[in-house]
């Protein structure tokens, strides 16, 4: 197993640093689109990496979280633009690829195909509107938004409540998770953003829209029809190691750009350079401490996740909750690394031509993210003071 990971890390670090030149030179047309630009998409798609979470049998890598969180990361570095839409598209088209009908599923995840291309999903998941039944399929009327990558990908996902002519609180109805090609789904303009703004993680209607059964997905809080391995995981446990990856990403870039910035930089109020105030260097040797407990607890964690499959409900409950803590510490550690350098910046960190301010933007934006709210540190302090937990975030 230890040699299989060596090898994926190996050859994954590769693909990654084949494509590096081009999304750092994309960044900040990605910005300026408020979405990822073609270039960036091909650079992505041209190394398979929205297949990493997703079957081989089904044309996609089935890397280890390790790997994952390596691959995610590296990218995020280059651009988190780029390294989020990744983590969300991965995601997203591992569970197409596993939960849709066996004869559909086989139709759109067929490597064979001689004008296959891995498909891309996006789209965002809260219960929203209403899916009415008619024969064959769905009609569907529902608005959701945080759509990440929605404007490159080629399937879009929505969530909505079951239609019913009785009465009730619609919270209580059932849920259907449908998909339908991008073409057919209307994409608002409506990502305009402190942050994560290459994201394109716009608001999206599916007005009227016939939906057939064979794109209905199984329950996502359901098994996998098919697959085996990671992507088996609860959903709490299985998105974590390519999150957690994007602020690592974040923080080892911040980190990258001041030791550019710092040899030459001067403040006025101080002689020398930046790097020669031993405040600086003792701050940034703090950073690196910090970057390096991320990274090591990040793998740990995933080592973990993947070595131990939970055995009930409640084994499954309180591994979720120990890997969004997990999550939100990262954001919350990233938040003080990037906070830290930009204190030391000075005045080159106001224009918007500083890697460093929109990495600030971009994490303290992706930290408003419901998988590292609040509720994760008080879920597993309830499991340590031996509270009753139950299911959710």
């Amino acid at each position: 197993m230890l040699s299989a990971l060596a090898d994926q890390l190996r050859e994954w670090r590769e693909r990654t640093e084949s494509i590096n030149s081009v999304l750092r030179a994309e960044a900040d047309h990605n910005e300026q689109l408020r979405h990822l630009s073609d270039a960036t998409m091909d650079a992505l798609r041209e190394i398979d990496a929205f297949g990493i979470c997703t079957p081989e049998v089904l044309g996609g890598s089935d890397l280890h979280p390790v790997a994952q969180l390596e691959v995610v990361a590296a990218v995020s570095c280059a651009d988190p633009a780029a390294g989020w839409n990744l983590m969300n598209g991965c995601q997203e088209s591992a569970w197409l690829a596993t939960r849709l009908p066996d004869e559909t599923a086989q139709r759109i995840f067929d490597p064979s195909q001689s004008d296959w291309r891995f498909p891309v999903a996006a789209g965002g998941l809260a219960p929203v509107g209403e899916a009415r039944p008619v024969e064959g399929g769905w009609i569907v009327n529902a608005r959701s938004a945080w759509a990440s990558g929605i404007h490159t990908c080629d399937y879009v996902l929505i969530h909505s409540y079951v239609a019913t002519d009785e009465p009730g609180l619609a919270s209580e109805r059932p849920r259907v998770t449908v998909a339908a090609p991008r073409e057919q789904v209307e994409i608002e303009d409506s990502w305009h953003t402190l942050g994560m703004r290459g994201t394109g993680s716009a608001h999206y209607r599916f007005d009227d829209l016939f939906v057939p059964h064979e794109m209905e997905l199984v329950n996502l809080e359901l098994p996998p029809l098919r697959g085996d391995g990671f992507v088996t995981r609860p959903n709490p446990i299985f998105l974590v190691p390519a999150m957690y990856a994007t602020s690592v990403g974040i923080a080892r870039r911040a980190l990258e750009e001041f030791a550019l910035h710092a040899p030459t930089g001067r403040r006025r109020a101080y002689a020398g350079s930046v790097a020669e105030r031993e405040r600086v260097q003792h701050d940034i040797g703090e950073a690196q401490a910090m970057l390096d407990a991320l990274e090591g607890y990040g793998r740990n964690l995933c080592e973990q996740l993947h070595e131990k499959p939970p055995e009930s409900t409640k084994q499954a409950v309180e591994l979720g909750d120990h890997a969004r803590s997990a999550y939100r510490w990262c954001n919350q550690t990233t938040e003080r690394i990037v906070k830290t350098i930009h204190d030391h910046m000075g005045g080159a960190d106001v224009f918007e031509r500083s890697m460093v301010q929109r990495l600030l933007r971009d994490i303290q934006t992706s930290s408003q993210h419901v998988m590292p709210g609040d509720s994760a540190y008080v879920r597993l302090g309830r499991h340590r003071l031996g509270l009753e937990v139950t299911p959710g975030i």
